[in-house]
């Protein structure tokens, strides 16, 4: 695969070309593009430099990778963590008690993947519809889920209002941060979403959680912002829409979470509080001249070092070390750590898609729980950290005495 990119010019919120860049992670390759062992030294790196706006105070990323070549040949599969899949039941749960949908109402999952969110509604009740851009739309139409396979813009929205009518509900999770255009996709909300009762659900890692915990493996080429809420209360205003409440999670497709909730502005839903307190924090946050970023610079600089100590040191001592999970953000983490298939013998993943191929950049091979455990890997760099809880309940390396690295948000081996 070749990869597109460019140069941000402009901020993807407010149009603002003033911009405070705060941290440099070197080249990478796109962390999803896992490849085959001949294919390795054709990938191309591009730069991973995080800058913030000076006007509205989005942060994202200065070089911009084309969406459309990182999600031709996808290899992430939602439902391939169980941790996540439970983490989508419960959501819809939450949202059909809360919001009770009318029978026959509309529900729309963007960026749906194979599926994972839509399969918890029940479709003689209500009517749902995905829409998903990358290859992996074939998985959920498998499913016998309606899928329009596509990026979500607003000459698709209109094509769903023709076709469907307006949404009761409509959920993006971990989708938010991968939209380049993203004032287009929010008109396209806008343009489908009933006016009165309707509610848009978004779940995001929260930037100032990733600054706080040093989780700075989050941020790679798929991931173009790093939301907050002040943002995003500025884009929503542009289209008469509003965030009226926000709800905190431990688990996400890329680590904790917040989930917004958002609807026109006249709607019948009222703003809590909280979506008050989480601005006066940012803006607290954001005084200092920024030197709170650049602070987080100097901290993530920090905790490299310590958990490629950890690692060196086990080598040292002659003990074979793996990696467990292969999430795209485990490739930001092995890359900036300079970790390769001298320092990491094999990566652990129950994605087959994901198996056989090897690692962008660091180049290490993926393979199966079971050869993962006869290889003789004791310790093992924990790049899905995020679902730390469930694997140390579930994982057959732990039931054979395997230890977890865990590098976030202090480097350390479990006992």
């Amino acid at each position: 695969m070749k990869f597109r990119s460019r140069k941000l010019t402009v901020c993807r919120v407010c149009n603002e070309r003033s911009f405070f860049s705060y941290l440099n992670l070197g080249s990478h390759p796109p962390s999803n593009s896992f490849v085959e062992k001949k294919k390795i030294k054709n990938l191309k790196k591009f730069p991973l430099n995080l800058v913030i706006c000076k006007k509205c105070s989005l942060s994202q990323l200065d070089t911009i990778v084309s969406e459309k070549d990182i999600f031709s040949e996808y290899m992430y599969l939602s439902s391939s963590s169980t941790a996540l899949v439970q983490h989508y039941k419960k959501m819809t749960t939450e949202i059909l008690n809360r919001f009770k949908p009318l029978i026959k109402s509309l529900i729309i999952d963007i960026g749906c993947n194979d599926g994972i969110t839509l399969l918890n509604y029940n479709k003689s009740k209500y009517r749902v519809l995905g829409v998903e851009p990358s290859s992996v739309a074939k998985i959920a139409k498998s499913k016998k889920i309606d899928v329009i396979n596509s990026f979500f813009d607003f000459d698709v929205s209109k094509n769903i209002k023709k076709n469907f009518g307006y949404a009761s509900i409509i959920t993006a999770t971990n989708v938010f941060a991968h939209i380049d255009d993203i004032q287009n996709f929010v008109s396209g909300i806008a343009n489908i979403l009933e006016r009165k009762n309707g509610v848009f659900v978004i779940e995001f890692p929260y930037v100032l959680d990733m600054i706080k915990n040093l989780y700075f493996d989050t941020i790679y080429h798929e991931h173009l912002s790093y939301l907050s809420i002040t943002p995003l209360v500025y884009l929503f205003k542009k289209f008469n829409m509003k965030i009226f409440d926000i709800i905190k999670t431990e688990v996400g497709a890329s680590g904790p979470s917040l989930r917004i909730y958002v609807c026109y502005s006249n709607s019948r839903h009222v703003q809590k509080k909280i979506v008050g307190n989480y601005l006066k924090n940012e803006k607290n946050f954001k005084k200092n001249n920024y030197e709170k970023y650049k602070l987080f610079s100097k901290k993530v600089f920090l905790i490299k070092k310590k958990i490629k100590l950890i690692i060196l040191n086990l080598k040292k001592n002659n003990k074979i070390v793996g990696a467990f999970g292969a999430p795209a953000k485990g490739n930001t983490l092995l890359n900036y750590l300079k970790l390769s298939s001298k320092d990491i013998k094999f990566v652990c993943e129950n994605n087959k898609l994901k198996i056989g191929k090897f690692t962008p950049g660091s180049n290490i091979e993926i393979v199966s729980d079971r050869v993962f455990i006869s290889s003789g890997i004791k310790f093992a760099l924990l790049l899905s950290w995020n679902y730390l809880d469930f694997f140390k309940k579930n994982s057959e390396f732990i039931k054979n005495g395997g230890r977890f690295i865990v590098p976030f948000p202090n480097p350390k081996i479990l006992q």
